[in-house]
């Protein structure tokens, strides 16, 4: 084998060793992230330790702080995969836009609210304890959760506007930082703090929504 083809070899060896290393991480870390999730779920975020976490998914316990900066990261990188993906769809919402104000708004309550979150009650939880009691867990939570309610629904409600369905006078802005004010609200106040059954909690929501369609719904 001449110098040009033993370096090839060498190059190709080294992409795969790469390729074996980034795959074994990735898969590392979703284990460790789908373990904490369970930890985090049954033991809260300070009663969960580390070797608890690694043992459950079956990992050297120092890849944590490897791969995560420790416990606290873990629980960051959980909300960022709750954000980014499936359980928190900010990139799609799963049903075709609607010709009513009163059917966007209801479907997207079902679809984001009744559904996602009560999924995700016990996460729910987590984030909002280790919010009130750790301010640098705060600041870094600050900066992951969406700015916006849904920037789809924003761009649905904006076309609806257009169509004449929805009051040319009211400030589509204004409209769903009010409604993502409640939305939130019920969910962390009626829903986790105050413990009202999934049923009482989606009336709710409706009968809100049929108050904000009536503000603001031209036929």
């Amino acid at each position: 084998m001449d110098e040009t083809s033993q370096k090839k070899l060498e190059q190709v060896e080294q992409s795969v060793r790469s390729h074996t290393k980034k795959r074994d991480r990735s898969a590392s870390e979703e284990r460790l992230l789908e373990a904490a999730e369970e930890v985090f779920a049954k033991l809260g975020f300070k009663g969960a330790t580390t070797r608890m976490i690694a043992d459950k998914a079956k990992v050297n316990e120092s890849l944590i702080g490897r791969y995560f900066d420790g416990k606290m990261g873990l629980l960051i990188s959980l909300i960022e995969k709750h954000v980014e993906t499936e359980k928190y769809p900010m990139c799609e919402l799963g049903y075709p836009p609607q010709a009513t104000v009163r059917a966007e708004l209801t479907k997207f309550i079902e679809a984001m609210y009744s559904k996602h979150c009560q999924k995700d009650k016990e996460f729910f939880k987590i984030v909002l304890s280790q919010s009130l009691t750790d301010p640098k867990f705060l600041k870094r939570l600050r900066n992951i959760i969406p700015k916006k309610m849904n920037p789809l629904l924003h761009e649905r409600l904006l076309e609806l506007q257009k169509k004449g369905k929805f009051a040319h006078d009211v400030d589509v802005d204004t409209y769903m930082q009010t409604l993502d004010t409640y939305f939130h609200g019920a969910m962390l106040f009626d829903k986790i703090l105050m413990g009202a059954e999934e049923g009482e909690v989606d009336k709710m929501l409706h009968f809100v929504i049929d108050i904000y369609v009536r503000a603001v719904e031209r036929p």
